[in-house]
């Protein structure tokens, strides 16, 4: 039986359990707090030293990384693929996840800890919230969280984060040229089960106005049919119930103001790069 250490909130989590609902395999549920720090505790840190979910358990070995829990799930059950045959298709898949490792993960993390995360953060002792950060075994994470603390949307990593959005949606627009395209060409994939929840992200934190249906049709049409799919309620939809979604509501509401105006900035700074007036 597989087990999954996750947690509903984590991008990371969401791409796993969509795999494992895409195909229809059954697994154990071990929900990680992270806000509470449970990742943090000794416990969890003997299964992953780097304190991060999603980690999977199959046949006793421990799995980590997303990516590669991905394919090896895709290996290890076939039945249902999600890697097309075609060796170009499979490498846009593959390169589409390793794109998004590398260019927008650290900045989704950024805009939904500035956001989510950092008002409830700081309402805990000052011991706590030190216990946290201290406690993180990436030098790079710590120094972005307490950045993001002491200056919240205005630290200089939110900004940057929400100009590597926009290279993200216009990446996606240009890959996606027809109105019922998938990023790895004609079929489903890992692709498009990577690239979704860091729109689902981006839209759950009021970044949506970047992706407008005029400027991005086809990303659009594509998120659409992304949210059709029966895994979402498995993957998604389930651990969130109504208490969470009106706690996240009020978090993005009170941000709202702040995140449009740096929203506008990144619009200008965009048109003046391209000598637009």
């Amino acid at each position: 039986m597989i087990t999954l250490y996750h947690s509903p909130f984590s991008v990371s989590s969401q791409k796993v359990r969509m795999v494992l609902a895409e195909k229809n395999l059954d697994w154990n549920d071990q929900i990680i707090d992270l806000l509470a720090g449970e990742h943090l505790d000794e416990k969890f840190r003997k299964i992953n030293p780097r304190a991060e979910v999603p980690v999977l358990e199959s046949e006793s070995n421990i799995l980590v990384d997303s990516a590669l829990i991905n394919e090896y799930l895709e290996e290890c059950f076939p039945e249902v693929p999600l890697l097309p045959q075609n060796p170009i298709a499979r490498y846009k898949a593959r390169h589409w996840s390793s794109w998004i490792d590398k260019n927008l993960h650290i900045a989704s993390g950024i805009i939904t800890y500035a956001i989510l995360a950092r008002p409830l953060i700081l309402k805990q002792p000052t011991e706590t919230i030190e216990y946290l950060l201290h406690s993180l075994p990436d030098a790079t994470t710590r120094s972005w969280r307490r950045n993001v603390l002491d200056h919240g949307l205005q630290a200089l990593e939110v900004k940057e984060a929400i100009t590597q959005h926009r290279k993200f949606f216009n990446r996606l627009e240009s890959s996606l040229t027809k109105a019922h395209a998938w990023l790895s060409g004609c079929e489903f994939s890992l692709a498009d089960i990577t690239a979704l929840p860091y729109i689902m992200r981006a839209e759950h934190v009021g970044l949506g106005d970047l992706i407008s249906f005029e400027e991005y049709p086809n990303t659009r049409s594509w998120y659409m049919r992304m949210q059709t799919r029966p895994s979402m309620q498995a993957a998604f939809i389930r651990y969130f119930d109504g208490d969470t979604q009106d706690l996240l509501m009020k978090l993005v509401v009170a941000a709202q103001p702040e995140v449009n105006e740096l929203m506008q900035q990144d619009i200008s700074i965009t048109k003046g790069s391209n000598g637009q007036s």
